[in-house]
């Protein structure tokens, strides 16, 4: 009996040495899509015009494009894929070279900005306002 009382924090030790927790799969952060025009608002007002989208669209551009060419080749469109995914999986968008040019331009750059712009831009007066960022919801009758 003795040695029985003296083995059981062995195997207890080893019956818990062989479980290993699954791996936590960490789910991305949800961020709505108004953040991706919202870190376009640089003088915080909680408006975001035409003119800071672009403003903020081409100081982007101009990062992206390391070699300087006007155009992103492959190797620059996957190192900001990878920086779009890494920063933003719910709202990202990845790059696309729509034109099939082997290029990625300015518009294709900035393409999936200029929609949601457009789309969020419900007053058409070339600003998204707060109100437009976060509309209210309409309840159901």
């Amino acid at each position: 009996m003795a040695s029985i009382v003296r083995l059981l924090p062995i195997l207890l030790l080893a019956a818990c040495a062989g479980h290993t927790p699954a791996p936590r799969h960490e789910e991305p952060e949800f961020r709505p899509v108004r953040s991706i025009l919202e870190v376009y608002d640089f003088n915080l007002d909680g408006t975001v015009t035409r003119a800071e989208m672009e403003q903020g669209l081409h100081a982007d551009f101009a990062k992206a494009d390391a070699k300087h060419t006007g155009c992103l080749d492959a190797e620059e469109a996957r190192a900001v894929n990878e920086q779009r995914w890494q920063q933003d999986q719910s709202t990202y968008s990845p790059l696309v070279d729509f034109k099939g040019d082997g290029c990625i331009d300015f518009d294709e750059f900035a393409a999936t900005v200029h929609s949601l712009f457009d789309q969020m831009d419900a007053n058409g007066d070339g600003k998204v306002d707060a109100k437009e960022l976060r509309p209210a919801h309409r309840r159901e009758r």
